[in-house]
């Protein structure tokens, strides 16, 4: 019975997320690149290379993978307990609180391994992954400036991480430990124990939330947080670094950490149902409690806190329909108030917020629209803010994909103390062993805060968010080559130019190699 409603319910299937970038931007809510940060990036294409086994993985592991809410992990496990493993995609997204779209995003980041034996006592195999690179600059003028990087990541199956890397930068040359990150994952009530640094997100983070947080303003999914309790980083610039634990008695996780290089310790109870979370938080210089009521069809959400004053958020999140969200927002953080509110739909995200000091809107549309053989997807963003100033900010993206060939184009026009504009083209192919991308740039940028942000293509553990100031042009190249499942190798090439500046501004030629060693 149940692969017959499987098959049935598959019919009814179009899962078609096939770009890493799109299923990011799904899982995390964002409405751009621009919005992540490095370490959030390189967790999810650590997963991409490894993926969470969603048939196997300790309830522990789940909330700290970032990958789904507290909601979703007790549902997940409560269906995985009363029918065994989950056979497909398809069968994933039958579970409440697993949309489609969202299903389909999970797929570049999770499997679902098959077992006659119980969930939870299977072993994952061993994964070690060496990263090595080199960079090169040269500004016109100027010696060559070189940066040189390491990453080394375990995985025992599902059970233990270990995380190293170290990096010098262009002006920092200084070879430093680095970041040193090892977790345990155990079974019945110890949850996990982390060792070195570590990362600390409870609630909706007014009382503890280290490292990059998603900004409120980017989109309606980033309204509402998750806190993935303790973990494991990787992150190059970790906050915390010590020891934390925590401990599962059915529903009730308690946690406890301290943090040596920030003298900070943190205590945390939480507990958590399908319908029902509420937690305690605790550090030596804030306490916190959070909630998240599950209704049909909507969630309840909040957090009051003291932290040199109260802070409090409390906020509504209401899906009307399949496939739309609206959510609204009220925040008093340090002293002010604020109110935010968006609503989310099938290529449609928007949002709108407003506090004494600042107002802040946008508007995302991209529709995926099939023609022929081609995936046609143009998209329209747009957003204002106005804080000492107004800013305004237009994009469109044209973006044309058939059989891992893609063809993308971009135009950006911002206002703020001048009007500058930029626009851009690519071309490459996205699938397969050798993948390849060309990109062409075009800017005039005259004063510093009309800056223009562009995410740019890069090897794995590189997030690189150029911000174009000046009148010039670049050019790059970006090369991914796998000839085997054991070694990857990377390459990236980049020229930019200020040939019509009125002060001479020097060009700039960056070499990249990156190799990368699976086992």
């Amino acid at each position: 019975m149940k692969l017959l409603i499987l098959y049935a319910a598959a019919l009814f299937s179009a899962l078609s997320i096939t770009d890493f970038d799109t299923a990011v931007l799904t899982v995390t809510g964002a409405s751009c690149m621009e919005d992540l940060d490095e370490s959030l990036l390189e967790r999810f294409r650590s997963y991409a290379e490894h993926p969470i086994d969603l048939n196997t993985c300790g309830r522990s592991k789940l909330l700290s993978c970032g990958l789904m809410n507290a909601f979703q992990v007790a549902s997940l496990l409560e269906y995985r307990q009363q029918t065994g493993d989950i056979l497909s995609y398809v069968e994933l997204a039958l579970i409440d609180g697993f949309p489609e779209e969202y299903v389909d995003a999970l797929r570049h980041f999770t499997i679902l391994t098959l077992s006659d034996r119980p969930p939870g006592k299977r072993e994952g195999r061993a994964h070690h992954d060496l990263m090595l690179r080199r960079a090169v600059r040269t500004n016109e003028g100027a010696r060559s400036q070189n940066a040189w990087g390491a990453k080394y990541r375990f995985t025992a199956g599902e059970r233990a991480e270990f995380f190293w890397g170290t990096r010098t930068t262009y002006s920092d040359g200084a070879i430093k430990p680095g970041t040193l990150s090892a977790a345990f994952y155990g079974r019945r009530y110890l949850g996990k124990v982390v060792l070195g640094h570590f990362a600390a997100r409870f609630g909706q983070g007014l009382a503890q939330w280290s490292g990059f947080s998603m900004s409120p303003y980017s989109g309606v999914g980033c309204l509402s947080r998750s806190g993935t309790g303790f973990s494991a980083t990787g992150s190059m610039t970790p906050d915390l670094c010590g020891a934390a634990a925590d401990f599962s008695l059915g529903r009730w996780t308690a946690g406890c950490g301290y943090s040596i290089k920030e003298r900070l310790p943190i205590a945390n109870l939480t507990y958590t149902s399908r319908s029902f979370t509420a937690g305690f938080t605790a550090t030596s210089r804030a306490v916190s409690a959070d909630w998240r009521i599950g209704i049909p069809n909507a969630s309840v959400y909040g957090e009051l806190a003291w932290k040199k004053g109260i802070q409090a958020l409390c906020g509504v999140m209401w899906i009307p329909v399949y496939g739309t969200k609206i959510a609204g927002v009220c925040r008093y953080i340090n002293g002010e108030p604020e109110v935010l509110a968006g609503i989310g739909a099938p290529g449609l995200d928007a949002i709108a917020a407003w506090s004494p000091s600042q107002a802040r809107a946008m508007v995302k549309y991209a529709p995926a629209l099939p023609v022929g053989q081609f995936k046609f997807t143009p998209a329209l963003r747009m957003a204002a803010k106005h804080k000492d100033s107004w800013r305004f900010e237009g994009r469109g993206e044209l973006q044309l994909e058939r059989q891992g060939w893609v063809l993308h184009s971009r135009l950006d026009i911002d206002h703020c103390s001048g009007t500058s504009w930029l626009v851009n083209a690519e071309a490459g192919r996205s699938e397969g062993k050798l993948r390849a991308w060309a990109r062409w740039t075009l800017f005039k940028v005259e004063n510093w805060d009309d800056r223009i942000y562009v995410y740019e293509r890069d090897a794995p553990g590189n997030f690189n968010v150029s911000a174009y100031y000046g009148k010039g042009w670049s050019l790059s190249a970006y090369i991914a080559f796998k000839p085997v499942r054991r070694h990857s190798f990377y390459t990236r090439v980049s020229y930019i130019s200020y040939p019509w500046m009125t002060e001479t501004k020097p060009s700039r030629f960056e070499v990249k190699l990156q190799y990368q060693l699976s086992l």
